[in-house]
């Protein structure tokens, strides 16, 4: 978990194991964040331990209604890939997906590190 201590903004940047309930149900899920327009997404994946090596995942909305979680799909999609590589997010189709709200592409972090800037402040670095 990453998080800035000027604006409060926190992200997760690993695979969620298991899910909560769900309206669908699902394996698990890791978020993506737009760093131009700061619109969050939750990524459902099939397992509950990660994605599977060319599975695709929706972008999707969360609605939050009386402890009861529903996905509105966004009709976007990232794809995942084993590859040999030291980044988790360099093996999602990040630079090739555009952002379902602002449309602009290469904005989709699903990672970030302590040290990055802050997305939110811009003011500040992670922690």
């Amino acid at each position: 978990m990453c998080l800035c201590r000027r604006c409060d903004f926190s992200f997760s940047s690993d695979h969620q194991h298991g899910s909560y309930r769900s309206d669908p149900p699902m394996g698990g899920y890791c978020y993506a964040l737009c760093v131009q327009c700061l619109s969050e997404f939750m990524l459902p994946t099939a397992g509950p331990r990660g994605p599977h090596d060319g599975e695709r995942m929706e972008l999707c909305r969360v609605e939050l209604d009386r402890e009861r979680v529903t996905l509105q799909g966004t009709g976007v999609h990232l794809e995942f890939y084993e590859v040999a590589t030291g980044a988790w997010s360099d093996r999602f189709t990040l630079a090739t997906t555009a952002c379902p709200e602002c449309r602009s592409q290469g904005t989709l972090k699903v990672e970030f590190a302590p040290g990055d800037p802050c997305p939110r402040c811009k003011q500040a670095k992670l922690i």
